[in-house]
């Protein structure tokens, strides 16, 4: 018996966006890691989603997209060549999948979201490396872990809406639910990332140090 060809477009763009949310999740794990944003993995996150997206929503979502992409990785990109040092191509092309997921239409709560998962992600940081609260904003943080738990539920929400409408919740009950959804990502990504700096810090300054700023843990009496 053959299959309906919305069925088939349904599986197939279900399986699209788990990949891209694997991705997603990729990107965020290696930033962690290695404070680098993996080109191919956030490539591999920004095909996944278009084709998710025209899968469920339909041809009309690509040029949207696309769009949108360009314009965010060009903003971005303008970003690092005129503040050089802050930013990277890894994070033009992060943007780039932010554009992709977001598209015109919800861009701007997109990215306000990510603008405050960022600030808190770099307070996190700041205390876990043991700034004082005037410096607590400068310094290098893994960006893609707050940006992708901004837009990971989002993504989720806008596939599992246009294949289950009326499922999933709308309006101000869903920024509710993407908000605290997006919460738990990232307070998940501080305690993998930022809490065992912390921790190495406390230990640090717990450790006796002999002359010379030399700690003597480990050192015969």
């Amino acid at each position: 018996m053959p299959h309906e060809p919305a069925m088939t477009t349904s599986v197939l763009g279900l399986a699209s966006a788990l990949l891209a949310l694997l991705a997603m999740a990729r990107v965020a794990c290696i930033d962690l890691q290695r404070l680098e944003i993996d080109p191919d993995w956030t490539a591999l996150a920004a095909w996944a989603a278009l084709g998710a997206l025209i899968a469920v929503e339909g041809g009309g979502a690509y040029p949207a997209a696309v769009a949108t992409a360009v314009l965010c990785g060009a903003a971005a990109w303008l970003a690092v060549r005129l503040r050089p040092g802050r930013g990277g191509q890894g994070d033009v092309a992060l943007f780039a999948v932010a554009g992709v997921v977001a598209g015109p239409e919800f861009l701007p709560p997109v990215l306000g979201l990510a603008t405050v998962f960022c600030l808190a992600a770099t307070v996190a940081y700041g205390l876990a490396r043991g700034k004082r609260w005037r410096r607590v904003l400068r310094h290098m943080v893994p960006a893609a872990p707050p940006v992708m738990a901004a837009l990971a539920p989002f993504f989720a929400w806008r596939i599992a809406s246009a294949l289950w409408p009326g499922l999933v919740p709308e309006g101000a009950w869903a920024a509710y639910a993407l908000a605290l959804a997006g919460a738990v990502a990232l307070a998940a990504a501080l305690i993998a990332g930022a809490l065992p700096m912390a921790v190495r810090r406390r230990v640090m300054s717990a450790t006796p140090r002999g002359p010379g700023g030399r700690n003597n843990q480990g050192k015969e009496t």
